[in-house]
């Protein structure tokens, strides 16, 4: 078969009479030989046996598990092939979505292409071979244990033989019985300081800073979760700081210092370089407006609502974690800013209250999960009376499914940004301006 494109999970599709065939690891313009696995009335799916002829943009991925780990899907295309590939997602889901076809600017590239990402989320499984940490298999919840991830910072890169030694003295979590004590092990390195949390089915506390020790796992910060919860959600509510001290680092972000918490259950984006670049970009848009209120959903550790503070003479942020919102009160309180008030809910319940607030001088910012936005916030942000929306998105399809709810609204720009190079996922900053 003759590859075509590649699907929105960077999956080649070449065609055998006009059924689209996706085939794992194919590029466009590449003549390959693929076995069909699997045939459907409307597509089929195949594995890639060989390529016989190569795209230009064809690398050799600088990673020994891709294409066993699933969370790498397009570290086998060079830089500039996958700048567009997230361009031409984008651009895609708004038309076949949305039903809408504005200009998508290029895609902001990220500073560096490894070793960006400050944070590894590994799930601990049972093997025959006793306890593994790992990533999960792509489309599975098999974990295909790994010893090191190009992806990560250096510092997290330089624990990941501890993490490993840590995990074998605890017994791995069932997800098929929900039994078991370790669920996942989380690093993350951010500013300046190296926090890992073990996600715990009940308070192991004593033995996990037991095993740090054994392990000789260097973390500034060791932290204890506690998720005896059977969903696929990495932590629970219960969060308590084991070894070290809670410390308050500082982030700038366009020449503004912000001191912030390293709380595990804080939300704070993987690649700061690029996320730095998107923040300035949604600060430049509130400079451009010049609204009287802000409302910012979905606001996380409250970065975003800081850097708009000085925007408005009023800024909302409305979180549904509390020790997010607690650690965004505490950043308001630790930068002087006097004019936010950070809320703890659902967007769903508080979106609809706080936009009765919003006239023609607001601006709302929405930064949803991948999930995107409940039916309730969008018809909140549609019968508002708010001038414009900026839309912060990790999901094309949602964004675009998202667009076509909000009629009120028109697409004034769209600019996406590669917060996750080598994957296959982009973010996209979409300005609304109302009709």
């Amino acid at each position: 078969m003759t590859v075509e494109t590649l699907g929105y999970r960077g999956e080649g599709i070449a065609r055998i009479e006009r059924k689209p065939v996706f085939i794992k690891g194919a590029l466009p313009s590449e003549r390959v030989r693929a076995l069909v696995l699997l045939v459907k009335k409307d597509y089929a799916v195949a594995k890639l046996l060989e390529v016989l002829s190569s795209s230009p943009h064809r690398v050799t991925p600088p990673c020994a598990v891709f294409g066993k780990c699933g969370g790498c899907d397009l570290m086998h295309s060079d830089y500039k092939g996958q700048l567009a590939f997230k361009r031409d997602a984008v651009r895609d889901a708004l038309r076949k979505i949305a039903h809408i076809e504005p200009y998508v600017d290029e895609c902001v590239p990220s500073d560096r292409v490894l070793g960006y990402r400050n944070k590894i989320s590994l799930p601990v499984r049972k093997t025959k071979d006793g306890a593994a940490a790992g990533l999960f298999a792509y489309n599975s919840h098999r974990v295909v244990s790994i010893d090191d991830c190009p992806l990560q910072t250096d510092r997290v890169r330089s624990v990941m033989p501890a993490l490993k030694k840590f995990v074998s003295f605890f017994d791995p979590y069932d997800e098929e019985r929900g039994e078991g004590e370790l669920r996942h092990i989380v690093a993350r390195d951010l500013a300046g300081a190296l926090s890992v949390t073990a996600v715990v089915t009940r308070d192991l506390s004593e033995r996990i800073a037991r095993a740090a020790e054994e392990a000789e796992l260097a973390a500034d910060e060791l932290w204890m979760n506690i998720n005896d919860l059977r969903t696929n959600v990495i932590l629970g509510g219960d969060t308590r700081l084991l070894r070290g001290e809670r410390s308050v680092r500082d982030i700038i972000i366009g020449g503004i210092t912000l001191p912030v918490e390293t709380h595990p259950n804080a939300f704070y984006q993987v690649n700061g370089s690029i996320a730095a670049k998107l923040y300035e970009a949604v600060r430049m848009t509130a400079e451009n407006v010049k609204p009287r209120l802000i409302v910012d959903a979905y606001s996380g550790g409250g970065l975003m609502t800081a850097l708009l503070s000085d925007c408005a003479e009023r800024v909302f942020g409305v979180e549904i974690e509390p020790s997010a919102v607690a650690g965004a009160d505490m950043l308001m309180q630790r930068a002087g800013i006097k004019n936010v008030r950070n809320i703890l809910g659902d967007c769903s319940a508080e979106l609809p209250r706080l936009t009765h607030e919003c006239g023609d001088d607001s601006l709302i910012v929405l930064d949803p999960p991948r999930s995107g936005c409940s039916e309730a916030v969008t018809s909140a942000v549609d019968a508002s009376g708010a001038s414009h929306v900026v839309y912060v998105s990790c999901d094309p399809s949602t964004l675009a499914r998202d667009l076509f709810r909000l009629p009120s609204y028109i697409v004034r720009s769209v600019r996406p940004f590669d917060m996750f190079p080598q994957t296959c996922h982009v973010e996209t900053l979409i300005c609304l301006e109302r009709k």
